[in-house]
């Protein structure tokens, strides 16, 4: 809670504002409570930004002319009247995404200096924002109980007792683990960075290769030139380190390639007599999973560039080619990815054979002396049923590939090439002849490990951007960890899925790929907002696992506190102190509670409170959420709760679009949920936000259409007004017809007529399909059948109707349904 409400999270809101007013109005207790989650690195990481900015810029924000000048170029146009923000298309803001200053960004809210000095301190935000949210979500007419609203994290010492009080019990039921791992790791911020730390990157993990090394036998001219220029390499083996997701076709190895663009460093590893040629950005996350000399720490002993390395001869492990083979260039060469280096294998990869086919066709064109690849030929590693023993050369001639550089043809080949040799490929060679690869390819990982030609390594899978502006990179950890996916525990999982309803197969698909993927997960971190760990105070509970249940929290909240951050106790007079585990545990799981425990009585209230209203009817939220805290919030509903009160549907929406647009503050296609409420008053923001959509795609809030509700509410009150005042006139008079205006009535006791039957049929009609709409969560759907059709099908019955009147009971009950 970093900041106001806008549109997309009224979407979301939407969903459950209208599952409630349908429930309600079906005479049931339809509960709408809300909460603010502020756990996590966003609050403290834009506070931290604030006080560096007042260091910088002084209590003024004085920003120095040459920076002026840069933030120029990142502004946004104002918009013309009735127009939307455009952001100027520099190249700066390209790259950016108009990035500005924190204390920028919140003079762009109307704040002064002195009130943005404030958000110096994390606490000012928890205090600021959920009240402007709450009365933005009142002007929008949510049916919320506030009474339950509060603030997570030790701001709020019940929400804290609960948050510790779920750790303690997942601990003991080894939910929870402590190793090391690999996760997603920030080094500027020194802790795991999960999802909702992430700048950009969600949902991005470690992928895990086996790095191949391979000893330097003989330098090419040029690189010996550079290596014996750097004192500290003497003495010590230097290996090419390359990084492969496909360690048993080793075997196959013909060269090695390297970028002739790139730049290489001579990295000091572990091991002190070993040097590792590898890129910047491999050695620094090598540096956080052991394999530097110090845990963090890269030593860079020197530089060298591919062009330079090219025809360096290596020792190849496990290789055919027990001589060595050679270093070779080749185009595609990515830093981004991997060592920088890259293993040959001409038999099984599609790109492998196309560049050393050119390599071979046109060595001076490249550079190569025609030795160095002379008498390297692919060798046969994994045959398969449809390419037998040549996948590459075979896909190649299928393909009609000529060369490198047919990259969309060579992506298609190795789609194709990985998953025919992974899932019917059978090893020709090697230690595990005629094992499948799916059994081998462990095994061949297994033996270079343990004979030193490999080691483990990983890295993210992308781009992965940290909230404080830092890369991620991979680190091996002791740390405290979610379980997800052991067997036991993902069974019930799934069986809690299976009996959940999604309003939708691909959101029930989303949610089986999650399953499928999800494993072990970091729970703690040592920067942000949070509750401590309680057995380790100098940890946090991570921001996606402190609030997997947190909605059983609201059947009891009203109770304990009235003020979000409960220091205004509730009717029961409940302290905090009053929390203590045993108590949660009766409360919410029914347990015995000790005998003598200073508020059993009102324990008792809670308890019933509780078994009132779980399960979870309906848990609504953005799409993007399904990956991680949605499967979360079942993974431990299924360990903390029985059966009978697992969440028993979960409706996934995708993000708000604004005119067709992305919405993107740093294009300024914005709108806020008080500035739409404002603008076009909060019946038709509502009318707009059921018009938007109702799947899994990315729905559409089109201020046309809030315009034109605008009219059409304000057509249909008139209508409904001047329609109010002939029946009046007909509750005086009720033998007589009346006309008010285009009101016509005939009196009340005449028969109805053929026309009238078929209105009465037709507003049941839409009634009854409206009601299906809500069920299902449609409102899209239900806003075309109960209001679009219903106005359609009183204008025909008021045309028809023209000469003779309506039907007073027919008016009346259209003006109720509608």
């Amino acid at each position: 809670m970093n900041g106001v409400l806008h549109l997309g999270h009224a979407f979301s809101v939407s969903k459950i504002e209208f599952a409630a007013g349908w429930e309600r109005l079906q005479g049931k207790r339809a509960l709408f409570p809300f909460g603010f989650h502020v756990t996590g690195m966003p609050i403290k990481a834009a506070a931290d930004k604030i006080a560096r900015e007042l260091e910088m810029f002084g209590p003024e924000f004085a920003v120095p002319e040459e920076l002026e000048t840069q933030l120029s170029e990142l502004s946004v146009d104002a918009p013309k009247a009735g127009g939307t923000f455009r952001g100027k298309k520099t190249k700066v803001a390209a790259k950016t995404g108009n990035k500005k200053y924190q204390f920028q960004i919140m003079q762009d809210q109307g704040m002064s200096n002195a009130e943005i000095a404030k958000f110096a301190h994390a606490e000012h935000w928890l205090e600021h924002y959920p009240p402007i949210a709450i009365s933005d979500l009142k002007a929008m007419g949510c049916k919320i109980d506030w009474r339950r609203a509060f603030l997570t994290t030790d701001h709020n010492p019940y929400y804290d007792s609960f948050a510790q009080w779920q750790f303690n019990r997942l601990r003991e039921m080894d939910k929870i683990k402590f190793g090391k791992r690999y996760t997603i790791w920030s080094a500027k911020d020194g802790q795991p960075c999960m999802d909702h730390d992430r700048q950009s990157g969600e949902g991005v993990g470690a992928q895990e290769y086996t790095c191949i090394k391979m000893q330097v036998l003989n330098w090419s001219e040029a690189a010996q030139a550079v290596a014996g220029s750097i004192p500290e390499l003497k003495g010590k083996k230097v290996f090419m380190v390359a990084a492969t997701l496909r360690p048993e076709t080793m075997y196959g190895q013909t060269n090695c390639f390297v970028g002739t663009k790139l730049t290489y460093g001579f990295f000091q590893s572990s091991k002190m007599d070993e040097v590792y040629v590898i890129t910047e950005r491999a050695a620094r996350s090598m540096a956080f999973q052991g394999l530097s000399p110090a845990d963090g720490q890269v030593v860079q002993l020197g530089t060298i560039s591919g062009q330079d390395i090219v025809g360096t001869k290596v020792n190849a492990p496990l290789s055919h080619y027990t001589d060595g083979v050679f270093m070779l260039p080749m185009d595609n060469v990515l830093a981004t990815k991997g060592t920088g280096v890259v293993t040959s294998v001409p038999s099984d990869s599609p790109d492998d054979f196309a560049t050393l086919r050119d390599l071979k066709k046109k060595a001076d064109y490249y550079g190569i002396q025609p030795e160095w690849v002379a008498g390297f030929e692919p060798v046969p590693v994994i045959s398969t049923p449809a390419y037998g023993e040549m996948t590459a050369p075979a896909l190649c001639e299928e393909l009609k590939i000529n060369s490198q550089k047919d990259r969309d043809q060579l992506a298609a080949a190795k789609d194709i090439a990985y998953k025919e040799g992974f899932y019917n490929g059978v090893m020709t060679v090697g230690e595990f002849q005629g094992q499948t690869v799916q059994e081998a390819k462990p095994r061949v990982r297994e033996l270079l490990l343990a004979s030193g030609d490999g080691f483990a390594y990983a890295e993210p899978e992308g781009l992965v951007m940290s909230r404080s502006g830092d890369e991620c990179v991979v680190a091996l950890c002791d740390q405290w960890y979610f379980d997800y996916g052991e067997a036991a525990w993902k069974k019930l999982a799934e069986e809690c899925l299976a009996a959940m309803d999604t309003y939708g197969e691909e959101t029930r698909h989303q949610f089986e790929l999650s399953l499928d993927w999800l494993h072990q997960w970091a729970c703690v971190r040592t920067y942000g907002l949070g509750s401590k760990v309680p057995w380790d105070s100098n940890y946090l509970i991570e921001s996606l696992s402190d609030s997997t249940i947190y909605m059983s929290y609201y059947t009891v909240a009203h109770l304990l506190h009235r003020s979000l951050d409960g220091s205004t106790l509730g009717p029961l007079g409940i302290t905090p102190a009053d929390m203590d585990d045993a108590a949660w545990d009766y409360v919410l799981l029914g347990k015995e509670l000790p005998s003598g425990h200073a508020k059993a009585e009102e324990l008792v209230v809670l308890r019933r409170s509780y078994l009132y209203w779980y399960p979870v009817d309906i848990r609504s939220s953005g799409r993007d959420l399904i990956q991680n805290h949605l499967t979360f919030f079942i993974y431990i509903h299924t360990a903390m709760f029985p059966k009978s009160e697992w969440p028993r549907s979960v409706r996934a929406n995708g993000h708000l679009m604004l005119n067709g647009e992305k919405m993107s503050k740093s294009t300024g296609n914005t709108l806020s949920l008080r500035e739409s409420c404002d603008r076009y008053g909060a019946d038709a923001t509502r009318l707009t936000l059921a018009d938007s959509g109702d799947s899994i795609e990315d729905a559409n809030f089109e201020e046309s259409t809030a315009n034109a509700a605008i009219l059409h509410l304000y057509t249909l009150m008139e209508w409904i007004t001047e329609a109010q005042k002939a029946l009046q006139q007909l509750d005086v008079s009720p033998d007589q017809a009346v006309k008010v205006g285009d009101i016509a009535l005939r009196p009340a006791s005449s028969p109805l007529t053929t026309v009238d039957k078929i209105f009465n049929a037709e507003m049941d009609a839409l009634t009854l399909a409206s009601g299906a709409d809500y069920n299902k969560t449609m409102y899209r759907d239900a806003l075309k059948s109960g209001f679009y059709e219903f106005i359609k099908s009183r204008e025909w019955y008021v045309n028809v109707t023209a000469d003779t009147g309506m039907h007073p009971q027919l008016l009346r009950k259209y003006i109720t349904r509608q």
